[in-house]
């Protein structure tokens, strides 16, 4: 591991290789691999729900939304009625799919994600980790974000040139908030310090989100251990972060010169 952070296209690309390096680790590590049954068992189930809900649920509705007639901008309607249903099972997959994981399938990668840092640091030096409670509800209020950005990221979509890489960055973001957290809390961090250590480290953490959405078309690897590859590189690319505080050091600085 090579801590801190360097040129932005750097570690953007590292954050893209974890998610490479945590599929070889699922293959390879004994002691990942005994951690697997329930971390795939739950992933398995979940993915397979999701996908159901948005075959049967949301396809047909979409279909049948971009089928009518829009009071307003229907011309723009009529030039997205082919493919704008396709465009929001994308954004809503990209969004809500991250959270909708994490919430459901989350709680049960936490072996892993112990494990993973016994082979990167030795034994566990996680203290002051997240209630129970606290972490349920946290997971829940990510979720709720994501659910209000929906409507706005469905609109963002049909935008021409610029709407899709949109979408996909804003689902890169999703995914690197969810898939952070875990490793984060563990050592206490609250929401806001999660965030700003996020944005201090924002091209690893993009780089991660980027990742773990090429890994979500990959087959197999999407059914079977998209949460688990998630844990395991988020948590590798957290160890690698500059966990240093920008503020405090200023803060204390300026307090001595006074």
């Amino acid at each position: 591991m090579q801590p801190g952070r360097g040129a932005w296209w750097r570690d953007l690309g590292s954050g893209v290789r974890s998610v490479h390096r945590a599929v070889f680790a699922l293959l390879h590590e004994r002691a990942l691999i005994g951690q697997l049954g329930l971390p795939v068992a739950s992933n398995l189930l979940v993915f397979g729900s999701l996908v159901l809900v948005g075959a049967v649920l949301l396809a047909p509705w979409f279909t049948a939304f971009f089928g009518g007639t829009w009071w307003l901008l229907d011309g723009w309607r009529a030039s997205f009625a082919d493919a704008g249903p396709g465009h929001w099972l994308l954004t809503s997959w990209l969004l809500l799919g991250p959270p909708l994981l994490d919430v459901l399938a989350g709680p049960f990668q936490e072996p892993l994600r112990r494990a993973a840092e016994a082979v990167m640091l030795g034994p566990a030096r996680e203290r002051a980790a997240a209630p129970r409670v606290r972490r349920v509800r946290e997971r829940a209020q990510v979720l709720a974000g994501a659910l209000l950005l929906w409507p706005l990221a469905l609109f963002v979509s049909l935008l021409p040139w610029i709407g899709l890489p949109l979408v996909v960055t804003l689902g890169a973001v999703s995914a690197a908030v969810v898939w952070f957290e875990p490793p984060m809390a563990a050592r206490g961090l609250g929401q806001r310090r999660r965030l700003q250590a996020l944005w201090q480290n924002r091209w690893r953490a993009l780089g991660v989100g980027v990742g773990l959405q090429l890994a979500a078309a990959v087959p197999f690897v999407n059914v079977l251990a998209l949460a688990p590859v998630a844990t395991l590189a988020a948590t590798s690319a957290y160890l690698q972060f500059d966990k240093r505080d920008p503020i405090g050091p200023a803060r204390g600085s300026a307090a001595a010169g006074g």
